[in-house]
């Protein structure tokens, strides 16, 4: 881990943990909600640039990669891997991008909604590879404000 990860984890692991003691993981799935409505609208009739490719694929990559973290909530066996293999493949072009990040936060709030009906601990943590240990809560308001924070910084007209 690079000198700049662990400066940057150790802004946002606190962020995102403030963050979800201040909601119930269905909070956190409404507020997933309308945040993917926003980035949604967003990534409207943005230009197919290599650079608004690379961006949306990288945050469609992150939050399928959190999914995988956060289903160890539900019992899936935890994986130590990164989010790479999780990234959908650049040449299907920016409107197929922005569909699969929309289709993958609807996935995001869908789970989150799941580990809510199944009374699941918000505090139960599970490993970031940078972060380290994150709240279940924690993992939903990383995933929330990473993609609302990158996209409109990193796609443009």
């Amino acid at each position: 881990m690079s000198i700049l990860q662990k400066l940057i984890g150790l802004g946002l692991r606190p962020f995102a943990e403030r963050r979800a003691r201040q909601r119930t993981l269905d909070e956190a799935a409404r507020d997933l909600e309308r945040a993917g409505e926003r980035i949604d609208a967003h990534l409207a009739g943005k230009p197919d640039t290599p650079s608004n490719r690379e961006a949306i694929a990288h945050c469609v990559g992150i939050e399928r990669w959190g999914q995988s973290r956060l289903r160890v909530g539900l019992g899936e066996p935890l994986q130590m891997d990164g989010h790479q293999g999780y990234r959908p493949d650049l040449a299907a072009g920016v409107d197929a991008l922005r569909a699969s990040m929309t289709e993958t936060r609807a996935a995001t709030v869908a789970l989150a909604r799941d580990l809510a009906a199944a009374g699941v601990d918000p505090t139960t943590t599970v490993r970031h590879n940078d972060l380290g240990d994150l709240s279940l809560a924690g993992w939903l308001a990383y995933l929330e404000q990473h993609a609302s924070r990158e996209l409109p910084l990193r796609v443009r007209a």
